[in-house]
């Protein structure tokens, strides 16, 4: 069959096709990224915020990062990620902290994104790691300051970061979502957009000093292509 890669899967994204995507050879998806949803609090979605972005992390950011960051420091160190004893790896300044993610979001292995509300840094989204091949999924982690915590942002942000995954955009096949048993607020989050839960993974992340227990969670690119996507749920289950 003309043009047809030897082997390759009918139905599944070819070889040629990933050489000739729009965004040059090498890249997976379109970077830098923003996704934005407006008119959100007369919508349903978020309380008090008119307009919820989330978009790729910038060197300008340091500033608003870190004092939003220093100053939630207490209440986010219980679900923080540390480093193990004996890590090789080390501490890195904010600025090659977006170089590094800006390489890696190119090369298609992450996205390192902030959460805007009306234009103030609110919180952050990370997808890593970015796994294709036979895998063709990731793992998503978030969190956000206390002035939105409980308005529902976090649950949009959420929620367009998961129809862009499995969206044509980026085309995963399967987004995981993994929390501490005794994160109640974020265990909510992902029972609201309505994530299938997996069960408890021992020892699954060093967090807070110490290696934790996560309750997984998880979804699939087919248990949404009947549905409109993550966003117009939400909006669905605020009007019922």
């Amino acid at each position: 069959m003309p043009g047809r890669v030897p082997g390759a899967v009918p139905g599944a994204v070819s070889v040629r096709r990933a050489l000739t995507a729009p965004w040059g050879p090498g890249r997976r998806f379109e970077w830098p990224l923003r996704l934005e949803e407006t008119d959100a609090a007369s919508r349903g979605l978020a309380l008090g915020a008119h307009t919820v972005a989330v978009r790729s992390v910038r060197r300008g950011d340091e500033g608003a990062w870190r004092r939003l960051r220093l100053a939630e420091d207490c209440r986010l160190a219980p679900w923080e990620a540390t480093l193990p004893p004996g890590a090789a790896e080390g501490l890195r300044s904010f600025r090659s902290y977006v170089r590094q993610q800006g390489r890696a979001a190119r090369r298609g292995e992450s996205m390192a994104l902030v959460v805007e509300a009306d234009g103030a840094l609110a919180g952050q989204v990370t997808v890593a790691p970015i796994s294709w091949g036979a895998l063709c999924s990731a793992s998503l982690g978030y969190w956000i300051g206390s002035a939105w915590e409980g308005r529902g942002v976090m649950s949009l942000a959420v929620a367009m970061v998961l129809d862009h995954l499995l969206g044509p955009e980026v085309g995963l096949h399967r987004v995981e979502v993994s929390v501490r048993p005794e994160n109640a607020r974020s265990l909510a989050l992902c029972r609201r957009l309505g994530l299938r839960e997996e069960g408890l993974r021992r020892s699954y992340m060093h967090i807070d000093g110490q290696w934790a227990d996560h309750v997984s969670f998880a979804v699939v690119a087919e248990e949404t292509a009947q549905e409109s996507g993550f966003v117009m749920r939400l909006g669905l289950k605020k009007r019922m």
